[in-house]
């Protein structure tokens, strides 16, 4: 693999391409894993022996064919081994898994009752951060990279709204509809950000913003803290919120928007997850049952 260049690529795609942090860092993940090898079949036979998923399999294969596009482009190689390539991912059938009602509001009491125990000016800080965190991933559908870096130039309380920096650096506006969680941000900010810096959730070193693996160990050990036979990760949330606003008869093309997704067809995963509600409505709500 021509990888003295790997480091050209992802330069490229960042200030080319204007890829987001979080992308790079999978990209040269990816292309660090591939260059183990000696060529793309061996790495494919890899990809689907390790991974379950067929759309990480397809990602990581997409990001080393886009290198090579790329040295191909640049002249670098004149033979793509991509145009002679050819390989069938089977659609993996796994569902988007999603958090119950039952369980949000749990996760929800179990958080204000932390926050209403803290005994110090910085647990209690923790808490309501991690409780609005909570709340926004609910109420929003925002990704967590979105949320860890969002800035408070971003957020507008009087306009209660929230201006997002999606994937692909594709911008979109997510309203805050929802009181509650309004003024939670707004005192959050009034009594814990005001003048410290460009972020809303700031990481150990108080400068740079709240690292993303550190929401996941927190929704990670929440289960056991509360005593939940269940496995809980932020990206759970957002397909809850989707399913949830689907369920409640919400048009998908509203849902898609405010997701931030570039094609319908990643939305209407959300209908298959749906079919509990549907099984439950026409079991329940069904006409002919009014008239046998």
């Amino acid at each position: 693999m021509e990888e003295n260049y790997i480091s050209e690529y992802l330069d490229f795609c960042e200030s080319q391409k204007r890829l987001s942090l979080e992308t790079i860092r999978a990209y040269n993940n990816d292309l660090n894993q591939f260059k183990k090898f000696d060529d793309i079949k061996e790495y494919v036979r890899y990809l689907c022996a390790k991974y379950d998923k067929s759309k990480t399999i397809r990602r990581k294969l997409a990001c080393v064919k886009s290198y090579y596009r790329y040295l191909e482009n640049e002249n670098i190689i004149h033979d793509n081994p991509f145009n002679k390539l050819y390989v069938n991912i089977k659609d993996s059938k796994e569902l988007p898994k999603i958090i119950s009602k039952n369980d949000l509001k749990k996760i929800r009491n179990h958080m204000i009752e932390e926050k209403v125990r803290a005994e110090t000016d910085y647990k209690n800080e923790k808490a309501h951060r991690n409780l609005l965190i909570l709340e926004l991933l609910i109420s929003t559908g925002i990704r967590i990279s979105e949320l860890c870096s969002l800035r408070l130039k971003q957020i507008d309380i009087e306009g209660q709204k929230i201006n997002i920096l999606g994937k692909g650096r594709k911008e979109r506006t997510i309203y805050l509809g929802n009181k509650k969680t309004l003024k939670l941000l707004e005192t959050y900010i009034k009594n814990y950000r005001k003048n410290k810096g460009e972020y809303l959730f700031i990481g150990k070193d108080g400068v740079s913003h709240l690292e993303e693996q550190s929401v996941r160990l927190m929704f990670r050990n929440l289960p056991y803290k509360m005593g939940l036979e269940v496995k809980i990760t932020p990206h759970m949330f957002r397909h809850t919120f989707a399913t949830m606003l689907l369920e409640n008869g919400v048009d998908i093309r509203y849902i898609q928007q405010i997701l931030g997704h570039s094609s319908i067809a990643v939305t209407q995963i959300y209908t298959h997850v749906s079919m509990d509600k549907q099984r439950e409505i026409l079991t329940n709500l069904n006409p002919i049952n009014q008239i046998q």
